[in-house]
């Protein structure tokens, strides 16, 4: 409607289909049939077309005062964002999670410069925790809940894990029908400092819950190594669902006990967070870098 409402005004000011195409570089009958479209989703007459030049009716003096009106507050909309988008500057140092930085968030901080070209912004990939009371970090990105209260948070995914393997690991190892079944299976896991790793298992029908001690054959502090491993047949993992979309899709990796919802943790409402401290909240660049982000990648409300 605005494309044909600023092409209405152009034909109206030109005075003519022919003359209007010239300005705006379109063929006149391209022209008229969107103003011929205009009309028909108005419902009114818009132009008087007996004589050689086209004379508005009264409907079309009126439409033709309305959309001047409608396109130059749209215009001053437009210019004021963009230049609160100017206003924007300076760099945020973002703290991110290895393999979620690296897929997710890295991707999309060109974009941010964009938008906000006196930005900058600068990224670590790390799975250990900062403390950003005492570090130059702006914002982290961390898997669930932080300690320390005092910290704001906003949750940007909801973590669901699948329990994976290849077909042809499958083919050549022991069945799996229960949670119990991994101890006799190579597991590719998170590394742990405790001396064990458990994962845990609800029952999506009976909602009984079982906790597996298993073998790490191998283990990584991030996701990467794991997900490689998994594809090589070298073993079974459990994998945040976002990081083997494809290899699901494509039927590389297959998800195994789909009657079982499975986690790291004992908790089974595990989210991915942004954390920040309130004083960095009162940062323009760290207010639009959070909108930013919760924008484009949409998980959650």
């Amino acid at each position: 409607m605005f494309d044909s409402m600023s092409t209405f005004i152009e034909v109206v000011e030109a005075g003519s289909f022919s003359s209007a195409s010239k300005k705006l570089n379109k063929n006149a009958s391209s022209i008229a049939r969107q103003i011929d479209k205009l009309e028909d989703e108005l419902g009114a007459q818009l132009f008087n077309r007996s004589t050689r030049r086209l004379e508005l009716t009264l409907s079309g003096q009126s439409f033709y005062q309305q959309s001047i009106e409608i396109l130059r507050s749209l215009t001053q909309a437009r210019d004021s964002v963009k230049a609160d988008r100017l206003d924007i500057r300076g760099t945020i140092y973002i703290s991110c999670l290895d393999s979620f930085g690296k897929n997710k968030v890295a991707p999309l901080l060109p974009e941010f410069r964009q938008m906000y070209p006196n930005t900058q912004a600068a990224i670590a990939l790390d799975n250990n925790v900062v403390d950003l009371y005492q570090s130059h970090f702006d914002l982290a990105i961390r898997h669930g809940k932080p300690v320390d209260s005092s910290l704001i948070m906003k949750p940007i995914l909801k973590d669901h894990t699948r329990l994976v393997a290849t077909p042809n690991y499958l083919k050549s190892h022991p069945p799996l029908e229960t949670p119990e079944d991994l101890k006799h299976h190579d597991c590719l896991s998170f590394h742990r400092l405790r001396q064990h790793t458990f994962w845990h298992f609800w029952h999506k029908e009976s909602k009984q819950y079982q906790k597996v001690r298993i073998n790490s054959a191998l283990s990584s502090c991030g996701g990467e190594p794991l997900v490689n491993w998994a594809k090589e047949g070298l073993g079974i993992t459990l994998m945040s669902e976002w990081m083997i979309e494809e290899e699901l899709k494509s039927g590389q990796l297959v998800e195994l006990l789909p009657h079982w919802k499975a986690g790291l943790n004992e908790s089974d409402g595990d989210y991915i967070y942004m954390i920040w401290t309130p004083t960095r909240s009162q940062k323009p660049i760290v207010r639009a870098f959070i909108d930013f982000l919760s924008e484009r990648l949409n998980y959650l409300a």
